[in-house]
């Protein structure tokens, strides 16, 4: 999700504005400081530039201020005139825009840092795809013995990769999820590579997959959905020889593949 959502956040004029907290909803997002301390300390910011680490996403401030933000799996941003359905904390822009920072769980965390490089969750993720050549994603694999779907949405082993996008990529170079990732061959891990790297600009390109709370930041739906081979698709046909998806646990999460297509 935070790979869709950054990107667009700056296509909508985001940076360069001035924060104000307009309205706190719900406090429960905010970490480390009382709710009047964020307020205060955000209050006619200037948003200097905004970043991506992984599943953070990251608004550098004025004075050597950055507000940090983690999605998880019910979190996103909507920037519109009003105050949205699930909004917890809203900021309101120069131009009166809001930017509702919504989540329907009350999972994500919204931090005011110093230094985001310090955060615990940062010091310890893995590297990101797109800054990866092959023969370096190869070698992450080496000894690893744990089942490859949980590895690859290990963040300290990869950064960014989600559920969805594991699953498809997985898919893609015909990789059973539950196989140990030290038995996956080299050509697989190449094909696997290719796969994943493809599939996350494609998806990018599309603006994401509103499969669960996602959307865009003017609330419209990412477009990736159609294109989805495996995901929630469970006792339909594959897309290739016709199989029956299936659907298992593994990792904790939900995950679909085909028994026939994934070895």
């Amino acid at each position: 999700i935070l790979m869709m959502t950054y990107p667009l956040i700056g296509n909508y004029g985001v940076c360069r504005e001035d924060f104000e907290s307009d309205g706190i909803k719900d406090a429960r997002p905010i970490k480390g400081v009382s709710k009047e301390k964020f307020k205060k300390q955000i209050e006619e910011k200037t948003v200097k530039d905004i970043l991506r680490r992984g599943k953070v996403l990251i608004f550098k401030l004025e004075e050597n201020l950055y507000f940090t933000i983690q999605l998880r799996l019910t979190g996103w941003f909507i920037l519109s005139k009003d105050v949205e359905k699930f909004s917890r904390v809203i900021f309101k822009l120069s131009d009166n825009r809001l930017l509702n920072f919504c989540d329907q769980r009350v999972l994500g965390e919204l931090k005011l840092i110093e230094d985001w490089q310090k955060l615990p969750i940062v010091k310890e993720m893995g590297p990101e795809p797109f800054d990866l050549k092959k023969q370096d994603f190869i070698k992450l694999f080496k000894g690893k013995k744990t089942k490859v779907k949980p590895l690859l949405m290990d963040q300290k082993f990869l950064a960014g990769v989600g559920n969805v996008y594991a699953q498809e990529a997985l898919f893609c170079a015909k990789i059973h999820p539950e196989k140990n990732a030290d038995k996956v061959k080299k050509e697989e891990l190449e094909k696997l590579f290719d796969c994943l790297i493809n599939i996350l600009k494609e998806a990018i390109r599309k603006k994401g997959s509103s499969v669960d709370t996602y959307r865009q930041i003017d609330g419209k739906e990412g477009e990736f959905v159609p294109f989805l081979k495996v995901y929630q698709r469970e006792k339909e046909p594959c897309l290739v020889c016709k199989t029956s998806i299936e659907r298992k646990t593994i990792g904790g999460r939900g995950t679909y593949f085909c028994p026939r297509c994934q070895k």
